[in-house]
């Protein structure tokens, strides 16, 4: 018997990897979202920060997750992801690679990364629940590298799911992963969703019904 729902622990040329069985749940997320705020409405962009090159918010969001089961806060994960930099700052300003931004301009951009990587995590679970797959999978790597948020098996062929939201941020993000990813090796699958099709759940919007049902559909035309 192995404790504490680790299911395997492996050493692949040096390479350790732990998995796991019960870090998050559908009910758990809708239960985290019930008590999680939101701030990121409204906030002024910081050019120079918009413009960096930062390490992914994504790995933070997905560590802290890991550790504590259950979904960040906004200010945990900010103030985590400046652990991870590991930066001198001030209440004002910060220094990342001999440069200085606006600290309020990180948190500004971080913010509004929030509630796309809650979307994701929670539709990949949603996904998972409907059990209208034969498997649904989440890379972080694939999601940085690739450009890929979400692979599905369906019929026993592979599909890459891309989520997208039709705000004027969501087209500009869409536009600059096509620019920066090769999707020529893949069957990908675009799933965009107009901001008023999403569901409200706590302070923050989610993909649902409308958008597994068009999924579904796309799929029954491949096959």
């Amino acid at each position: 018997m192995l404790l504490k729902n680790i299911r395997d622990i492996e050493i692949e040329n040096g390479i350790w990897t732990i998995t796991r069985s019960d870090i998050l749940s559908l009910d758990i997320i809708y239960n985290n979202l019930t008590d999680l705020s939101y701030s990121g409405t409204s906030r002024i962009k910081d050019e120079k920060v918009e413009n960096a090159r930062f390490p992914s918010f994504a790995q933070v969001f997905y560590s802290l997750i890991y550790q504590f089961k259950k979904i960040p806060s906004e200010e945990l994960l900010f103030t985590e992801y400046l652990k991870w930099l590991k930066v001198e700052f001030t209440n004002f300003h910060f220094i990342y690679q001999n440069e200085q931004y606006l600290l309020e301009g990180l948190k500004a951009r971080i913010l509004r990364t929030y509630p796309s990587l809650i979307r994701d995590i929670h539709f990949y679970y949603y996904l998972l629940n409907s059990k209208k797959f034969d498997g649904v999978n989440y890379s972080l790597s694939r999601d940085y590298y690739d450009g890929i948020d979400i692979t599905i098996t369906h019929n026993n062929i592979q599909y890459a799911i891309s989520l997208h939201i039709g705000t004027i941020r969501g087209r500009e993000y869409k536009s600059r992963k096509k620019y920066r990813h090769n999707y020529n090796h893949v069957n990908e699958i675009v799933l965009s969703s107009d901001f008023n099709r999403l569901t409200k759940f706590g302070n923050f919007y989610l993909l649902g019904d409308l958008q597994l049902k068009e999924l579904i559909e796309i799929l029954n035309k491949q096959d």
